[in-house]
């Protein structure tokens, strides 16, 4: 036996032999023991739905109560306020599903809030109109609501797909850009009959099953947390949270099956995967459709946050497309969270940002130039968004403290010569 092959009595570390003839350190105190178990324990469905709850729990405290905290003491007014948080779960339902289309297959959408938009309408529509022949309490129900705008928006996706999909490239995102202003020119013109057009629309949600209303101010008020003025999570945003937990559970599933490896291979190769004999076309339709319900499912919950009124240059206008696809890429695609990460961002800088003044500078008239600055600083530092930074910066901390291999993200673009310039496919 060599001496690199014996165990260090201290119990600090041990020596192996490694595959290269040298030697590989093998860290067996607790922070290596400890780091080993999270990198095993985040590959674990029940871990990540875990991690999201805590999450949503924590998300508002943060965002309202400890940046209100940080304003006090630095000045400028970066707290959020008591509705942002729920428009971050709305918009990251939608950008989630998204991913699975960009991110995944590769498809670059900018006709996403014509299925936003819709859903949006369906839903209002439904509890204006539905107590015709449903009793009242069944017409205006919140879980109603977001049913029948899922089910337009992603009965809409299936015909939009259909004919957008025989394209790819630039072809394709034109093509969806196309259908989407059609759907919002005719909610502003000819289908004002039905959308109220440019006056807007009224929507009558109701009691969450009979009893609890949506737009109470909070589940609780002045928790001695953060001080008398603390502030938890809202009825809605509870009710978001929910959709946004199953949303994350059913993405989780669908990129870790043999559905989701196929959308994967689709997106670095799609010739390879028709040699292989499966259908194309298919596939993509598919990965088209569950954005779109999840575009059905985010703007449903617009809705009844919306309640007062919706109208379609904030629920069917291309600019809300592009907005998805901003917060996609700033974020990260390709990654189950990123997508809400960079709603998150899009929301904060559009929301709250916007309004802060220093040094005597408004940033309400330049927002858009801030959030470009911020854009063209993730592509160029980290091509894979911000999310996938942190990942790449934890997988390092994981490898240098723990004992298996960087847990940081591969790239999903293959060094085969072969799939060179092939992303998103051909025609």
């Amino acid at each position: 036996m060599t001496r690199d092959d014996e165990t260090d009595t201290s119990g600090s570390t041990d020596r192996e032999v490694a595959t290269d003839g040298g030697t590989a350190e093998r860290r067996t105190g607790p922070v290596a023991r400890a780091v080993d178990t999270l990198v095993e324990l985040k590959q674990r469905e029940w871990f990540v739905l875990l991690s999201t709850v805590v999450g949503l729990v924590l998300f508002p405290f943060f965002v309202i109560d400890v940046l209100e905290l940080v304003a006090e003491t630095l000045g400028p007014d970066i707290g959020g306020y008591v509705g942002f948080p729920v428009l971050v779960l709305i918009f990251g339902i939608v950008v989630v599903g998204y991913n699975i289309l960009l991110g995944y297959t590769g498809l670059l959408s900018f006709g996403h809030a014509a299925f936003f938009g819709t859903a949006a309408y369906s839903a209002a529509l439904f509890s204006v109109h539905a107590g015709a022949f449903l009793p009242e309490v069944l017409a205006q129900s919140p879980i109603l609501m977001v049913l029948v705008g899922t089910l337009f928006g992603t009965l809409l996706a299936w015909p939009i797909g259909f004919l957008s999909i025989r394209r790819s490239g630039v072809y394709f995102a034109v093509l969806t850009l196309t259908f989407g202003q059609i759907i919002f020119y005719y909610a502003m013109g000819p289908g004002g009959w039905l959308t109220n057009g440019d006056d807007g629309f009224t929507p009558e949600p109701g009691l969450l099953l009979g009893a609890i209303d949506l737009g109470d101010e909070a589940l609780l008020m002045n928790l001695p947390v953060f001080g008398e003025s603390a502030i938890v999570p809202t009825f809605l945003y509870a009710f978001a949270a929910v959709f946004l937990l199953v949303t994350i559970a059913v993405a989780y599933r669908i990129v870790n099956s043999p559905y989701g490896l196929i959308f994967k291979a689709l997106g670095e190769n799609e010739r390879r995967v028709s040699f292989v004999g499966l259908d194309v076309f298919r596939y993509k339709l598919m990965a088209f459709v569950i954005s779109g319900a999840y575009a059905g499912i985010g703007g449903s919950l617009y809705t009844l946050y919306k309640a007062p009124t919706i109208h379609p240059n904030g629920t069917l206008y291309w600019i809300i497309s592009g907005d998805f696809v901003i917060m996609a890429a700033v974020g990260g695609v390709g990654s189950l969270f990123g997508p809400i990460l960079g709603a998150g961002i899009f929301e904060y800088v559009r929301l709250v940002l916007s309004g802060v003044e220093v040094f005597g500078i408004d940033f309400d008239p330049i927002w858009r130039l801030l959030l470009g600055a911020l854009f063209v600083g993730v592509v160029a530092f980290f091509p894979d968004g911000l999310y996938g930074g942190i990942q790449r910066i934890g997988g390092w901390l994981a490898g240098r403290l723990g004992n298996g291999a960087s847990s940081a993200p591969v790239s999903s673009e293959s060094t085969d010569p072969d799939t060179t310039g092939s992303r998103g496919g051909g025609e």
